[in-house]
Formats: structure tokens, C-alpha cells, sequence
């Protein structure tokens, strides 16, 4: 059974990640401040918050509490509306974002190892739908138990990854060999998923810096994979 290192780890995501993510993210970061994010600044809603929001501001002076409360009111109102809405937007590119998010793992681990392989459409579809799922039973457990969570989200760390690479695998049998490649690595993979996540979580309000964090975290899953499948 092979033990990870952490260190030896990130040593060998970040010489992969120079190699093949910034390109990437830099492309990436000029298509969100030149496109998504100009689409989103002129929707009604977006300009209906910010109305909102500026009222609040501009009429604190000279108001009565009363009147600083109905404000303050009309500006919750407005905000939940909005996250209402970005939320069902959300659920309907969800499948193209997982879609995404596979494409992108599958590329972190080929910078990883240096070597192309490809999956057929079907296929990815297949994992996509899979990566869907678990994530759907991880945030379910993440809900009601944070701590029987973390430990289901540790030992499903590899399952997309080992559909990618070993074709002939499904969810069952994928799930079998994450959860075996995980014996004994449990703690370091969880610092690895926290360190991963706390770097996340520190550059999302920059959304841009969201973007290669997210891929430098990907580029750590497939080193982590790489070297514990030796």
C-alpha cells in the first residue's frame, strides 16, 4: 500500500499546473470579465438589487427608524428574489458545469501524468452523470452529518478519476477501488481536501481567482491519485 505524501504531492501539482492550467485560466478569466460577468451586470434583476441598494444608502439621512426599517425590508426582499433566481439558473446549467468539471479533472490528470488518453462521449456523459450523483449523496451527508460526510467525501475522493482512466470500470466497482486506494491515507487526504478547500474558499469572493484555484485543486486530486495508484 503506498503512502502519500502532502509534500511531494503539491510539489507535483504545481510543476503540472504551470505546464498546462494557467493558459487555461487565463483564457478562462477573460471570458468571465468580458462575457459572463457583463451578461450578469445587465440583467433587470442585477440592476433592480442595486436600486435597491442605493435607495437604502441615499435615503438613511434625514429618515425615521421606521422609514430605515422599510427600507432595509424592500432591500432583503429584492436580494432574496435575486439569489432565488441565480439559484434556479444554477440548477439548470448544472449538468454543464459537472459536464465541465469533468473535462476539466480530465486534463488535470493528463498533465499529471504527461500523456493524453481519451473517453468517448458516451462515456464522459456516463461519468458526468455518476460525478452528479456523488455529489448529490455528498452534499446530502455534508447536510444532516458534517463529520460522516467528510469521511464519504474522503473515501469517493477518486472515483471519477478511476472511471476516467480504467475504462471497463463503473460506479460500483470504481467506488470499490476508491475506497481501497483510500485505506490508510484517510488523514492525509483530509488535510489535503481541507488545504484545498480553505484556498478555495479564501479567493471565491475574487470569483477570477476562483477560477485557477479550483484548477490548481483538481491538479492536487489527480497527483494525489497518480501517486497512491503506483
Amino acid at each position: 500500500m503506498n503512502t502519500l505524501s502532502l509534500k511531494k504531492c503539491y510539489a507535483l501539482s504545481w510543476k503540472s499546473f504551470r505546464k498546462w492550467w494557467i493558459p487555461l485560466c487565463l483564457i478562462s478569466t477573460v471570458i468571465l470579465l468580458f462575457e459572463v460577468g457583463p451578461r450578469i451586470m445587465l440583467r433587470p434583476e442585477t440592476a433592480a438589487l442595486k436600486q435597491a441598494f442605493l435607495e437604502v444608502v441615499e435615503g438613511v439621512q434625514g429618515a425615521t427608524l421606521e422609514e430605515v426599517e422599510g427600507m432595509l425590508l424592500e432591500a432583503q426582499s429584492e436580494s432574496w428574489a435575486y439569489t432565488v433566481k441565480l439559484l434556479k439558473l444554477l440548477l439548470l446549467a448544472l449538468p454543464v458545469i459537472t459536464l465541465l468539471s469533468v473535462l476539466l479533472l480530465t486534463w488535470a490528470n493528463m498533465a499529471v501524468k504527461d500523456h493524453r488518453s481519451t473517453n468517448l462521449p458516451g462515456r464522459m456523459l456516463c461519468i458526468a452523470g455518476v460525478h452528479l450523483l456523488l455529489a448529490f449523496v455528498k452534499g446530502l451527508a455534508f447536510a444532516f452529518f458534517i463529520l460522516p460526510g467528510l469521511y464519504l467525501y474522503t473515501r469517493l475522493f477518486f472515483v471519477t478519476l478511476i472511471m476516467l482512466e480504467e475504462k471497463e470500470y463503473r460506479m460500483m466497482r470504481a467506488i470499490q477501488k476508491s475506497w481501497m486506494m483510500t485505506r490508510g491515507n484517510f488523514w492525509n487526504l483530509l488535510a489535503l481536501i481541507c488545504l484545498n478547500g480553505t484556498l478555495q474558499l479564501a479567493v471565491a469572493p475574487t470569483l477570477i481567482g476562483l477560477i485557477p484555484a479550483t484548477g490548481f485543486a483538481n491538479t492536487v486530486r489527480a497527483a494525489a491519485y497518480q501517486m497512491l495508484k503506483l
